[in-house]
C-alpha cells in the first residue's frame, strides 16, 4: 500500500493518484531546497508529506507518525538566508564558517521553543508538541496537525474584518492560554494575527512561542511591527505579561476595525489612534474602552494580568477609557479619606451588624460543593469532568472561599445513580438533571438567584418565557440541539433506510409521524442493533443511510465519516431541543445553594458558554454572543439552523417529561 503525501491516507501501488484527494504520488518538493515527500526521520519514524508553510527560520511540512499511524506536522529548523542543502541530500549546512555559531544559536533556540511548547500540552488552545530531535545537522519539532487557517486569513476571509462576537472569542481563547504561559513566568513577545489558528473545528490555538522569553531572562528586540508595545522596542524594556496583553489588544483592534494600530513607538509622540466605537458606532463603549485600555502605552494604565483583560472583554467590571482612568485615579486619594471618615463614623454594634448583613448578601460565604456530570454517549467522564472544571474556573477564582468535588459518570449509569440519589434524598448540591424523573423535581431549588443575577434575560435564547417553559423554575439548559437530518453523500440511490437519535424521538414523531420510528425499531431488529443507543453508530457503519438527529451529532460525525454525508433541515418543524439541564439540591445547605445558584449563573457567561457550545460542540449556546461566534465557526454546515432558530419554540419541563415518557414506551 501507498501513502498519499496529502492527505496522508493509504490506496494501492498501482495508482499514481491518490483516489482520496487526487494528489500526484510522484509530486517532487515544492522548492529546490526542501525535502522530498516520503523522506523518512528517526529511523522511520516519522514520513514527510508536502510542504505546507515556510518562512525565514523554517519549513513546516505534512507528515506520518508510523508509530502512532496520524497525521501530524514536522517543523524544520532552516533559516534560509544562511544555510543551504545540497539536491539529493537531507543535510542542512551553513553558506560559510562565519554562519556556523549564528546557525548553531538559532538551532538552540529553536529546540527551547519546542521544550516551551511542550510544557502546555493539555491546553485546548496552545498547539501540542508531540516530540522534537536534532537529525540531518539541524533540528526538528513534532507538533498536531491543524487543519485551517490562521486569523489573519480568517480576517480576509471575512472582508478585513470580524464580527464583535469573534474578534471577543477569539481573544478570550488567546488569554486563557496566555494565563497557563504566564503562570510559568513566560513572555510570547509576537502575539500577532498570524501567530493565532483558528482550527476547521472552531478552537482557537496559540502558536509560534519562537520569540517566548522567561520574564527574569535577557529580552532581545523581536517583534511583529503595529502589534508590539513601546517597551519591546529597547533591550532594556521591561518586558512581561502585559506586553502579550498589549499584542492581544492591538490583534483584537485590528479584527474589529480592520485597521492594523498604529506603531507604539510613533503613538508615543502623537497617538492617533482611533478608538473602535468612533470608527463603528454598532461597537459597543465598553468593548471599545477594554481594548484601547489593553493598548494602553504606560504599563501602569494597561490591564495588570490576563483576567482583568478578560473581565473586561467580557463587560464583568467597568472599564473606562485611558484618559478617564486618568482622571479616575487623581480622584482616588480624597475618595480613600472620605471612606475612612465615614468607616470611622459608622463604628457602633448597630453598623458593624448591617455591615455585616449587608457583605452576606453580597458575596458568598465558605462553601464546599459537591458537582455531578454525565458524559454523552461519545464523550468520556474524564472528558466531561475536565470541560466542567474549565467551564467554572472563573467562578473559583473569583471566590475562593468555594471549593467543589466534581464527578463524572458515563450517561447509562448516571441515569440511574441521579434517579436512585433523588430517591434516597442523597443528591448532589449542583448536578446535571437532564435525566432526572420528573417525579423527583419537587427536591429541586427554584433558581431565582441565578435568574436576578442574569438581569436581561433577553441576551439568552428562550429565557425570556423562562417562567412558562419552567414553572417550577428548578431546572437551567445550558444549551439546545436544533433538530438536523444527516445524509450519507453514497446513499443517494439506495434504499431509504433511516435511525433516529433517542432523544429526538417525539419531535420526529410530531413532524413525520410515528412510523419513522417503528420503521427505525424495524431496521434496528433487523441489523441486531439496541435501538435507544445505536442510531448514530448505524448510520456510521452504513446501515442508515439517513439519520434523524440533531445539531448534538454534529461533531461526532465530522470526525468519523469527513465529507462522507450533508446536514439537511427536516422539511417541517419548528421544535429546539433544551439540553444539558442543571438543578440545585433543595435540600443542600444555604451557603451551598447560593454558591451553586451563582456558579450556575457563571455557566451561562460567555467563556464558559463558549467552552461548553463553541470549542466542544455539546450544544448550541444559550448565550446570544457566542451563539454568533458559532454561527461563524459552523456557519458552513450548520449555518442553516439561524433561521429555523429564529422563528422556533423550545420544549419546557412539561414537554421534556412527554419526551422522557415517550423514549422509555420504546425500551
Amino acid at each position: 500500500m501507498a501513502r498519499c503525501y496529502h492527505c496522508m491516507k493509504e490506496y494501492t501501488e498501482e495508482a499514481n493518484f491518490c483516489p482520496h484527494c487526487g494528489y500526484d504520488r510522484h509530486a517532487k518538493a515544492h522548492d529546490l531546497y526542501y525535502m522530498e515527500p516520503g523522506t523518512l526521520l528517526s529511523d522511520g519514524r516519522y514520513m514527510i508529506g508536502e510542504s505546507v508553510n515556510a518562512g525565514g527560520f523554517g519549513i513546516v511540512y505534512k507528515a506520518w507518525d508510523n508509530t502512532f499511524a496520524k497525521m501530524v506536522a514536522i517543523k524544520e529548523y532552516y533559516p534560509g538566508s544562511i544555510v543551504t542543502r545540497t539536491p539529493g541530500t537531507l543535510e542542512v549546512r551553513s553558506y560559510s564558517e562565519k554562519n556556523i555559531e549564528e546557525f548553531e544559536k538559532g538551532k538552540k533556540r529553536f529546540l527551547n521553543e519546542a521544550r516551551k511548547m511542550a510544557k502546555f500540552n493539555t491546553h485546548p488552545n496552545i498547539v501540542d508538541v508531540y516530540d522534537f530531535f536534532e537529525e540531518k545537522n539541524t533540528a526538528y519539532m513534532v507538533m498536531e496537525f491543524m487543519e485551517g487557517m490562521t486569523y489573519k486569513e480568517y480576517i480576509a476571509q471575512q472582508g478585513g474584518k470580524v464580527s464583535q462576537a469573534m474578534a471577543v472569542g477569539v481573544a478570550l481563547a488567546v488569554l486563557d492560554a496566555l494565563r497557563e504561559v504566564h503562570k510559568e513566568k513566560i513572555v510570547h513577545r509576537d502575539i500577532n494575527p498570524n501567530n493565532i489558528f483558528i482550527c476547521s473545528s472552531g478552537v482557537v490555538k496559540l502558536f509560534d512561542f519562537g520569540a517566548a522569553r522567561f520574564e527574569a531572562s535577557e529580552m532581545s528586540t523581536v517583534l511583529t511591527p503595529h502589534y508590539a508595545p513601546p517597551e519591546q522596542y529597547s533591550t532594556n524594556g521591561v518586558q512581561g505579561p502585559q506586553t502579550d496583553i498589549y499584542a492581544v489588544g492591538a490583534t483584537t483592534y485590528f479584527a474589529l476595525t480592520g485597521i492594523k494600530p498604529e506603531e507604539s513607538t510613533d503613538r508615543l509622540h502623537k497617538d492617533h489612534v482611533v478608538p473602535p466605537h468612533k470608527l463603528d458606532p454598532e461597537i459597543p463603549k465598553g468593548l471599545s474602552n477594554a481594548v484601547m485600555r489593553a493598548m494602553a502605552l504606560k504599563l501602569e494604565l494597561r490591564f495588570q494580568n490576563t483576567d482583568q483583560f478578560r473581565d473586561g472583554l467580557m463587560d464583568k467590571k467597568k472599564v473606562l477609557d485611558v484618559e478617564e482612568e486618568l482622571r479616575r485615579r487623581r480622584r482616588v486619594r480624597l475618595i480613600q479619606i472620605a471612606a475612612t471618615l465615614v468607616v470611622l463614623a459608622s463604628a457602633g454594634g448597630f453598623f458593624a451588624h448591617r455591615y455585616r448583613k449587608q457583605q452576606e448578601d453580597a458575596t458568598l460565604q465558605p462553601a464546599e460543593l459537591q458537582i455531578w456530570v454525565s458524559a454523552d454517549e461519545d464523550d468520556t467522564p474524564e472528558n466531561a469532568k475536565a470541560r466542567t472544571e474549565t467551564m467554572i474556573a472563573d467562578f473559583l477564582q473569583d471566590y475562593p472561599q468555594v471549593t467543589v468535588q466534581i464527578e463524572a459518570f458515563d450517561a447509562e449509569s448516571y441515569e440511574k445513580k441521579i434517579n436512585e440519589a433523588a430517591a434516597a434524598g442523597t443528591l448532589p448540591d449542583l448536578f446535571e438533571s437532564t435525566d432526572l424523573d420528573p417525579a423527583y423535581t419537587g427536591g429541586l431549588e427554584a433558581l431565582n438567584i441565578t435568574l436576578d443575577r442574569l438581569e436581561n434575560v433577553e441576551d439568552y435564547w428562550f429565557l425570556e418565557q423562562y417562567g412558562e417553559l419552567f414553572p417550577q423554575m428548578t431546572q437551567m439548559p445550558l444549551c439546545f440541539q436544533v433538530p438536523v437530518v444527516y445524509v450519507r453523500m453514497n446513499g443517494e440511490d439506495k434504499e431509504d433506510k433511516t435511525s433516529v437519535r433517542r432523544e429526538d424521538f417525539l419531535i420526529y414523531k410530531e413532524l413525520m409521524g410515528e412510523e419513522c420510528i417503528s420503521d427505525y425499531q424495524k431496521l434496528a431488529a433487523e441489523k441486531g442493533r439496541n435501538m435507544n443507543r445505536d442510531g448514530c453508530q448505524m448510520f456510521i457503519d452504513g446501515e442508515a443511510d439517513r439519520y434523524l438527529s440533531d445539531t448534538g451529532d454534529y461533531q461526532r460525525l465530522t470526525k468519523e465519516l469527513p465529507a462522507q454525508f450533508r446536514v439537511e433541515l427536516p422539511k417541517e418543524g419548528e421544535k429546539v431541543r433544551f439540553d444539558h439541564l442543571w438543578s440545585v439540591n433543595a435540600a443542600s445547605g444555604k451557603y451551598e445553594k447560593k454558591a451553586a445558584q451563582w456558579m450556575l449563573y457563571y455557566m451561562l457567561s460567555a467563556n464558559s458558554q463558549n467552552i461548553l457550545g463553541v470549542r466542544e460542540l455539546e450544544g448550541i449556546p444559550m448565550n446570544r454572543t457566542m451563539y454568533e461566534v458559532f454561527q461563524d465557526v459552523y456557519q458552513a454546515d450548520l449555518g442553516m439552523v439561524d433561521e429555523q432558530i429564529q422563528k422556533a419554540s423550545a420544549g419546557g419541563s412539561q414537554w421534556l417529561a412527554d419526551n422522557k415518557k415517550y423514549m422509555e414506551s420504546w425500551k
